[in-house]
């Protein structure tokens, strides 16, 4: 039987350290951009290579084996491409409009927030709840692939009236920090027949959640003088309206999957795909293309979305099953 080296085992019991503080590690990068941002904000030439690296890890765990195999049974993916990429952002971008009138910054902000793509984290939470471990993964590999094409075209239709932003560039820098990395990761997992998946991703996992935390610190410190400058009553509205749309978000595509009459382990996995978002991406974008103002709802997404996630869970699915708590908490919890 294979046994641990010793560096790897303290590198696992590390991450199941830093699990515990997961709800934490991203408000705490916010935070710290926020209050010194002159020690982090040099470090804006690593933030790309760094979400590669994020990304990368992700695309180690996903089976070449599993992706195919869901394309034989279509109907939630079909599912999850209607309400993330149809239902979910032109309703959210209508009740931005609708709450913030006149405010071109926080409306691309929330169009922003929902056009990016589903989150790892939502397939750990996935996880928790049994839902459909090989669709989850293969949802996430479709957002990624996709994301340098549907994150501009959301943007360019949903918020068009309001901004104008390097599509091109958009699309770029997506593929370098998105899909090139996955892809690789895909292909490491292929040749390393999954042993990779067994061994090198619990290694690496921790090393994820700080390159996570220096993503989030660095990316706020490059704006903290003009939000903390521009401070006003008015980011509270946003911040409250970060929560009731992802609140809203759940139960939509919880509404939508139960209406396909997906089976109970689907429409959870469709759930959480179509309504966690990668948000440290979506952070990313925002510094390199968008006005600074235009910030406030991802911030405000990246404080909540962990507990709002939890909350929501807890009214569509109940309790947490507590072997899957136990089963999940080895050697998981991805936040992008």
């Amino acid at each position: 039987m294979f046994r641990f080296s010793a560096a790897e085992q303290r590198l696992i019991n590390a991450n199941k350290c830093l699990e515990r503080f997961m709800p934490l590690l991203t408000p705490t990068g916010v935070v710290l951009g926020l209050a010194v941002s002159d020690l982090f904000i040099g470090g804006k030439p690593f933030v790309t290579p760094l979400f590669a690296f994020l990304t990368l890890v992700s695309g180690m765990s996903v089976s070449v084996k599993d992706f195919g195999a869901m394309f034989r049974k279509p109907k939630p993916i079909f599912v999850f491409l209607l309400t993330t990429y149809i239902i979910i952002p032109c309703l959210m971008t209508g009740l931005a409009s609708l709450f913030f009138h006149g405010n071109s910054d926080a409306i691309t902000g929330f169009v922003l927030l929902y056009a990016i793509p589903t989150a790892v984290v939502g397939c750990i939470w996935s996880g928790i709840y049994n839902g459909n471990n090989a669709l989850s993964l293969t949802l996430i590999v479709i957002g990624t692939m996709l994301a340098p094409i549907s994150v501009p075209l959301t943007v360019r239709v949903l918020a068009s009236s309001h901004i104008e932003f390097d599509t091109s560039g958009m699309m770029l820098s997506l593929i370098y920090m998105v899909v090139i990395p996955s892809a690789i990761g895909i292909l490491i997992n292929a040749i390393s027949k999954g042993q990779c998946t067994e061994h090198a991703v619990p290694m690496l996992k921790p090393f994820t959640k700080i390159g996570l935390l220096f993503v989030v610190t660095i990316n706020t410190s490059q704006i903290a003088g003009d939000l903390i400058a521009s401070a006003s009553p008015a980011y509270i509205p946003q911040a409250l309206s970060a929560f009731l749309f992802t609140v809203l978000s759940f139960l939509i595509s919880n509404l939508v999957a139960r209406t396909a009459r997906l089976d109970q382990a689907n429409t959870v996995s469709v759930t959480f795909a179509s309504s966690m978002k990668n948000i440290s991406a979506a952070m990313v974008l925002a510094i390199q293309f968008f006005p600074p103002a235009s910030l406030i709802p991802i911030i405000s997404g990246i404080v909540l979305q962990q507990t709002t996630t939890a909350i929501s869970a807890h009214f569509l699915f109940g309790r947490k099953p507590e072997k899957n708590i136990i089963e999940n908490t080895q050697g998981k919890g991805e936040v992008i």
